[in-house]
């Protein structure tokens, strides 16, 4: 008999676990005192007696290869005989007592066709499939295509394979597909489909510590997401909260898994290769001190498209190809830490040093740009230039046919120097100066 502590599924979220079962001709080899299925079989029913006592706790049965014969060569044969809800320990006893060995191993199509039975139930839970096999897909199928599919989608976390003594070139294969031991008794069989089933139900429990600048985990409200360090794939999403005491929520997680943890912090934070030590609580901490960045212009400003425009880029230090982006009026978390900012204004602004302290903000002060309108009676070639003590700077080339173009420009001394777009002759040069002042409007005729 297969013991569960109750303890193990107190207060966790819903298991489902599908047992997708091998019944190919194969498994009427002699095993174990008995054939691979009888063994399997009696496996199952030891294991189903103890999971029907446990709440919180469902389980189905897909078998493959038992409908048609070896002569059919059904690569479809494949069936949910039992499905979630509707097991309990004499049920299965007497559908497995009428299973018999007999066909080919369809077990890509077999992990395909998982996906349905597990979209059947509307609740959420964590998913697991336990797959029991003693050979090769025989039917051209792509099982690991299949399971990367099953995971990308979020429909079961991860797939665990128990082989029956499956030869050594099948490893690789089986191994693609999930967690894969290959067993080689009846003994190890019973003992591996237990520890999968206790670790799959454990209540593994973890907790993200976001620590400030004291040590203390009081920084929250950040996304970040657990991916699992074999496949790259993501398989918890979580908004960092404190629960009512003003600690780090404590989350439910499997530790079938080594993970990576990612935390969407400004910049990101990583943490690589977290064990979790299973039917245990977990506590992971991170320095994660945050301030605050925020953008203002000096003065008021019209509603103009020129000035929606304007946007400050910050960088860890002036050459990082790590930055993010901060629109004027925007206040941003970020880590605490020195940051570099270079204000994309016409004329840029060049970067300046930016210190963030603990919990306070930061502030970017940027002038009031001004709207210059430029009307033109014909098409030309020009540009617009800022008078600077080293000599002109060009900040917008005009264009050569719109008649009139509105710009947004820093404080300064401005030049244009345009000509007809069909003058034939250098002389037709023309230059009309004019200034700019923070929130100020000049019209420019041309």
């Amino acid at each position: 008999m297969l013991i569960f502590p109750l303890s193990l599924v107190a207060q966790q979220p819903k298991t489902r676990i599908l047992f997708l079962l091998d019944a190919s001709y194969s498994m009427n080899k002699a095993w174990s005192g008995g054939t691979r299925w009888q063994t399997a079989m009696k496996t199952m029913i030891e294991l189903t007696d103890s999971l029907s006592k446990m709440p919180n706790v469902e389980f189905a049965v897909r078998i493959y290869g038992h409908q048609f014969s070896l002569r059919d060569n059904n690569c479809k044969d494949s069936r949910l005989e039992m499905a979630f809800g509707n097991v309990n320990p004499t049920s299965i006893r007497k559908k497995l007592a009428t299973i018999q060995p007999n066909g080919v191993t369809p077990i890509a199509y077999s992990l395909e066709k998982c996906a349905n039975d597990f979209a059947n139930v509307n609740d959420v839970s964590r998913n697991f499939l336990v797959l029991i096999t003693d050979g090769e897909e025989s039917c051209g199928g792509d099982p690991c295509a299949i399971a990367k599919m099953l995971q990308q989608n979020n429909i079961i976390l991860k797939p665990i394979v128990l082989g029956i003594q499956l030869p050594e070139l099948l490893l690789q294969q089986f191994g693609c597909i999930g967690e894969l031991v290959n067993t080689q008794s009846g003994a190890e069989l019973n003992s591996e489909l237990k520890k999968a089933v206790e670790e799959t139900i454990s209540k593994t429990t973890f907790q993200l510590n976001l620590l400030d600048q004291s040590g203390k985990p009081t920084e929250t409200d950040v996304a970040f997401t657990l991916s699992d360090t074999k496949t790259s794939l993501d398989k918890y999403f979580f908004h960092h909260t404190l629960n009512a005491r003003g600690l780090p929520d404590t989350i439910a997680v499997s530790p079938l898994f080594r993970y990576n943890i990612k935390i969407f912090s400004t910049p990101p934070l990583n943490i690589e290769n977290v064990e979790m030590k299973r039917n245990e609580h977990n506590i992971v901490s991170v320095a994660a001190p945050q301030g605050f960045i925020e953008v203002k212009f000096s003065g008021s400003v019209p509603k103009n498209s020129s000035i929606e425009k304007i946007k400050c880029l910050v960088k860890l230090h002036p050459d990082s190809a790590t930055y993010f982006w901060i629109a004027p009026g925007e206040k941003r978390k970020v880590l605490v830490g020195d940051y570099y900012a270079e204000v994309l204004t016409n004329p840029t602004i060049e970067t300046t040093k930016v210190v963030v302290q603990q919990s306070k903000t930061a502030t970017i002060i940027i002038p009031a740009p001004g709207i210059v309108t430029i009307n033109k009676t014909f098409d030309l070639y020009g540009a617009v230039f800022l008078k600077t003590e080293f000599g002109l700077q060009k900040v917008y080339d005009l264009s050569e046919t719109a008649r009139q173009e509105t710009i947004a420009l820093q404080p300064g001394k401005y030049i244009t120097i345009y000509r007809s777009k069909f003058a034939q002759t250098i002389h037709t040069t023309i230059e009309k100066s004019f200034e700019v002042g923070s929130s100020s409007s000049v019209l420019l005729k041309l």
